[in-house]
């Protein structure tokens, strides 16, 4: 979770400074104070870029679809009440192979997020670590550095340390090796402008963000160079103001050339002449011809506010969120269906081991319904046969005077598979009932981390999938229960007559069957989807659908 919005806000930050790098060059800007201003807004959007894209995140409500066809509904006052007109058995094995991850092998796998989570933590650890200890050995040395008041110091808080060996900026604070008693005065003027220009400008402070951001998201690159150019632009900002005193940039040149052959450097603050970059100064300060125009706050102002849109673009999100279907309106299709269509009988048979084709009659007409498909209507040949649109391919099956039609038959590349009956109700008036409670209750894995549970409270039995409310099932047949919403839940046996798998139907997801779990493994399976559910980011998370929205399932939000 949080290497995945660090990662994220990284990336988010890197897009913010491409647009802005982008726009400063696309419009030739050259002005340092304008440039400062931007990646300081930067460096602000990134720092606090993971509050932002939660901050900036837009809900979209889009209108629920139409509610499904009247042939896709059962009507809930209408339901079955007949038994099996056979025994239910199982023609499937008792294993109907569905995945099930061994415990013992996922705990000796690597743990990768893990893994990515400790080395992030042990770099930026040390990075904080670094940062932390350069802070307080720079303090101490200012504490400890000797105060300097003297005529050509002005107003400035001015220290002398022997530690260092050349001027060093820590806060407010700006210290001087003790060879300043031997400057001129023209040295002198030009390391108090141009210090006194950092201090101003607060660039310690501003350099210690950007050394926290680059400790914090150090795996990207643009941290890095972010900090550089804000350290840059720092100096050429101060080189500008002190050249407006010394007014001899040949002069300020050597200056730089000479403090640069005594450097040494301190834990922590701005040193006015570097190794690294004393080169490029002096090549940028002889080739200038003009100090750079100062900025003004509303031309500051006027700067952020054209690239704050930019920042809220990039730490945007859209979150789509389905308007919720009105009660009174799913009843009235419900209603009309009761009118129109009463399934007289329904069967359900195997495709294979995680699908199932459930075929129903209403009066003359058959529907059929693949597992995670829609109930549609099968269609009609001239010899007496009905065909279903499967995704896997054609379903056909014959149908003749018999009320009960031929098993399925799916036609799957240039292949017939003939499909296997697992159960069948009907709503003949013929007594129901049902074997001992006990031997129903227990776990059943649905697949995708979900577990049925199946739990008995004195004379009644309830149903509860994970993540859903549990629901009571009244007995519809041997073997057959069924809820108020028309959820099917039928045991299947195995030849010793033991429970060993159940068919959950649904009516707007179709059947599914479910092999018997311990409570063991129930549990390891409810946990796994617990942590998948904490890990998703919240935004994503919210996009989940709510009670009574489009893509929840109506027979559970109640």
């Amino acid at each position: 979770m949080m290497l995945t919005v660090l990662a994220e806000s990284a990336l988010r930050s890197v897009l913010l400074g491409s647009v802005v790098w982008i726009g400063l060059n696309l419009f030739r800007v050259r002005n340092p104070h304008v440039h400062m201003t931007s990646w300081v807004m930067v460096l602000v959007a990134s720092l606090s870029m993971p509050l932002l894209m939660h901050w900036a995140t837009v809900s979209v409500t889009l209108d629920a679809l139409p509610a499904p066809a009247t042939e896709s509904l059962w009507p809930a006052d209408n339901p079955l009440t007949g038994p099996l007109t056979e025994p239910l058995r199982s023609s499937l094995p008792s294993d109907p192979g569905m995945p099930v991850a061994i415990g013992g092998a996922r705990h000796a796998a690597v743990n990768w997020l893990a893994a990515a989570t400790a080395i992030y933590a042990f770099v930026a650890g040390i990075l904080l670590l670094r940062l932390a200890v350069g802070f307080y050995l720079t303090w101490r040395l200012v504490r400890a550095a000797q105060p300097l008041s003297e005529p050509w110091t002005a107003d400035w808080s001015v220290r002398v340390s022997s530690v260092i060996a050349g001027p060093v900026t820590f806060g407010s604070t700006i210290l001087l090796p003790p060879q300043c008693f031997d400057w001129d005065v023209r040295k002198r003027q030009a390391v108090l402008a141009h210090e006194g220009a950092h201090v101003a400008n607060r660039d310690f402070y501003l350099l210690l963000l950007a050394s926290l951001n680059r400790s914090v998201f150090w795996f990207s690159p643009f941290a890095w160079w972010h900090l550089t150019r804000l350290a840059e632009l720092a100096e050429i900002i101060s080189d500008a103001t002190a050249l407006e005193v010394v007014e001899d940039r040949l002069s300020y040149a050597e200056i730089l050339l000479d403090l640069v052959q005594h450097v040494r450097r301190a834990p922590a603050g701005i040193e006015m002449a570097r190794a690294c970059t004393v080169r490029s100064r002096v090549e940028r300060i002889l080739a200038a011809t003009a100090a750079p125009a100062k900025l003004g706050w509303g031309k500051r102002i006027g700067t952020a506010a054209v690239i704050l849109p930019v920042v809220m673009v990039s730490a945007g999100s859209i979150a789509y969120r389905a308007a919720p279907v009105s009660t009174p309106a799913v009843d009235r299709v419900a209603d009309a269906a009761t009118a129109v269509r009463k399934p007289q009988s329904v069967s359900f048979y195997s495709l294979g081991r995680a699908s199932i084709f459930t075929v129903s009659r209403e009066g003359d007409d058959f529907f059929g319904q693949v597992s995670g498909q829609r109930k549609l209507r099968l269609a009609a040949a001239g010899d007496g046969t009905y065909s279903y649109p499967a995704p896997a391919g054609p379903i056909t099956m014959a149908v003749g005077h018999e009320t009960q039609p031929a098993a399925p038959v799916l036609s799957q590349n240039g292949r017939d598979i003939s499909a296997i009956r697992v159960a069948e109700l009907s709503s003949q008036s013929v007594e129901a009932g049902a074997g001992p409670l006990d031997s129903y209750c227990g776990a059943y894995h649905l697949g995708l981390g979900r577990v049925l549970t199946i739990t008995r409270e004195g004379e009644r039995l309830s149903a509860q999938e994970t993540g859903r409310p549990k629901f009571e099932i009244v007995p519809r047949g041997v073997d057959a229960f069924a809820s108020s919403q028309d959820d099917l839940v039928v045991f299947l046996r195995d030849g010793q007559s033991k429970v060993t798998q159940v068919l959950l139907y649904e009516p707007v997801y179709g059947a599914r069957l479910a092999p018997q779990v311990t409570a063991a493994r129930a549990k390891a399976i409810e946990e796994d989807f617990s942590r998948r559910i904490a890990a998703a980011p919240d935004r994503f998370r919210d996009q989940t659908p709510a009670i009574g929205q489009q893509g929840g399932d109506p027979a559970r939000d109640r």
